[in-house]
């Protein structure tokens, strides 16, 4: 298959601009692994390891699995170890680091001596001038399309709002399933895109099966908007979360019941391999963007 060359995959060494999402409680290794195996970027988030040791073991085992670039989403807010996690990923070769909730500095210098790369989840432009006075190398456009938390400007502008005002790359977050709206993404100015959604509902991702047969069933109407889970808008799947205020047993243990997901569940049709979803989605961008570009020589 060819490939699809931009800021991104020369930035990071791939071969396809898209990026597993780094999900919670969905994303480890062997989501990862496949991601990363079949030309893109695989990534995991560092709040689902609540020891250093979990943290190292799992590094190995993508290792062991592929020797492609992996990144991680790193939280800078101070409630988890960042300083020690940080440590483990750069020994581990990590080269791609998404950061949320603080102060991308933190990390930066370490990050850039390891010759790896620092971007920011954003979901505004005045986020995205502040990153950017910060030094990050790229920023996360994190939409209102996108699953769990997000923002409240869809990716068809958002993307191209912020590649105009901040003139750094830009990586599309939210509302991408299928290889048509990752061309959609790409044309807006994204130098890669974030699929999320779409990959929870593959054989090597660790959400339960009724999760995965839900984003499978549902519709976009079928996702709601709250603040009332998390404190923070993001996105559910409102079947999920009907009963949150009359469960207060949910406890600690709620997230393995309260299912995140974004608008893209409209092009989700069945569970596959990630790897299999990701050369689909590749093919079909491809084909798009050669249909557009032999539609317009002709116009």
């Amino acid at each position: 298959m060819e490939r699809i060359e931009t800021a991104f995959t020369r930035m990071l060494g791939v071969v396809y601009p898209i990026i597993g999402a780094p999900m919670f409680l969905i994303s480890y290794e062997e989501l990862a692994v496949a991601v990363s195996k079949a030309g893109g970027l695989g990534s995991i988030p560092l709040p689902n390891f609540r020891t250093i040791e979990d943290l190292k073991k799992t590094l190995k085992n993508i290792r062991r699995g592929t020797d492609k670039p992996i990144g991680v989403n790193i939280h800078l807010s101070g409630r988890f170890e960042w300083k020690k996690q940080l440590t483990v990923c750069l020994d581990a070769g990590v080269k791609f680091f998404i950061t949320s909730l603080g102060d991308p500095r933190l990390i930066l210098d370490d990050v850039h001596a390891n010759g790896g790369r620092v971007f920011a989840d954003v979901i505004s432009l005045n986020q995205g001038l502040k990153a950017r006075d910060r030094k990050v190398d790229g920023l996360i456009a994190v939409a209102s399309d996108a699953g769990g938390h997000s923002g409240t400007v869809p990716t068809i502008v958002l993307v191209p709002y912020l590649k105009s005002k901040v003139e750094l790359p830009v990586i599309a977050a939210g509302g991408i399933s299928t290889g048509a709206q990752m061309a959609a993404a790409l044309a807006l100015g994204a130098c890669a895109v974030i699929v999320g959604t779409r990959l929870i509902a593959t054989s090597e991702s660790r959400a339960i099966s009724t999760y995965k047969e839900a984003v499978v069933t549902s519709g976009p109407e079928d996702i709601v908007c709250t603040d009332r889970i998390t404190e923070n808008p993001a996105n559910w799947l409102a079947e999920s979360i009907k009963d949150f205020d009359k469960r207060p047993e949910l406890g600690s243990k709620r997230w393995l019941e309260l299912w995140s997901a974004g608008k893209s569940v409209a092009q989700v049709e069945e569970i596959k391999p990630a790897g299999e979803v990701i050369h689909e989605m590749v093919a079909e961008c491809i084909t798009v963007c050669k249909q557009l570009g032999q539609s317009i020589s002709k116009a």
